[in-house]
């Protein structure tokens, strides 16, 4: 089957210069590979509260988050969906759908933002005859089993403020940067199993203990001591 052709847009150019090209799939390949696939790319800017993939489906694009905040949910034993991680910049989503399955996880915007998404069908195309992406799908399905896991681990953390950190530490790892661009606090109370207000606590705590520097409404800086609050006993 042919990759199919579309005509080149202004879409294309844009690739070319976005800032998050180093951490896209498409953007770790060699220049060559980068041309042939540039074409199929559009970019799709989302709402929040949008959903972009519903859990079971089998998505007919892959979706590599270029701006904003996503959150990831899964349907528990007793049917209802809740957040289990919030994802960032460079995140694929729909990876299942590249190996003909169906998604295992939802995943709702979590803020406005941009994605770039590109045609399962191509990419399973693309696959046959360039290794190299082989190997960079590999190494983001890696990274992605690891993020899950870490968000699993958060739950784990005795205390609402420690658990916080844990989830603004995720966070500014997947956004590539000590600022990061934080989510409502309705979206961390659902992320955590709390209250908007607790979690308004927490990041006071947090702020007056200098392990994270607020800059503005939706961003803070982690500090070079916010591991300390691991050992520190910061209040429930």
């Amino acid at each position: 089957m042919p990759v199919p052709q579309v005509p080149p847009t202004d879409v294309t150019p844009r690739c070319q210069r976005c800032a998050a090209r180093a951490s896209c799939l498409v953007g770790q390949l060699p220049r060559g590979q980068q041309q042939r696939l540039d074409p199929l790319i559009r970019e799709h800017a989302f709402r929040k509260g949008e959903t972009l993939i519903p859990e079971g489906t089998l998505p007919r694009e892959l979706l590599s988050i270029k701006v904003g905040s996503v959150t990831l949910t899964r349907a528990g034993v007793d049917g209802r969906a809740r957040p289990v991680a919030l994802v960032g910049r460079g995140h694929l989503l729909g990876l299942c759908g590249v190996l003909g399955g169906t998604t295992q996880v939802g995943a709702e915007a979590a803020s406005a933002g941009r994605a770039c998404a590109l045609p399962t069908d191509a990419l399973r195309f693309v696959l046959e005859s360039e290794p190299a992406l082989t190997v960079h799908l590999n190494q983001h399905m890696g990274q992605a089993y690891a993020s899950l896991a870490d968000w699993g681990q958060v739950m784990r953390v005795r205390g609402l403020p420690r658990q916080l950190m844990a989830a603004l530490v995720i966070m500014a790892r997947e956004q590539g940067s000590r600022t990061v661009l934080l989510p409502s606090q309705v979206a961390l109370a659902d992320l955590l199993s709390t209250t908007r207000e607790s979690v308004a606590r927490a990041l006071r705590l947090l702020h007056d203990g200098g392990y994270l520097l607020r800059t503005d409404r939706w961003h803070g800086e982690l500090t070079g001591t916010h591991r300390h609050v691991f050992n520190d006993t910061p209040a429930p």
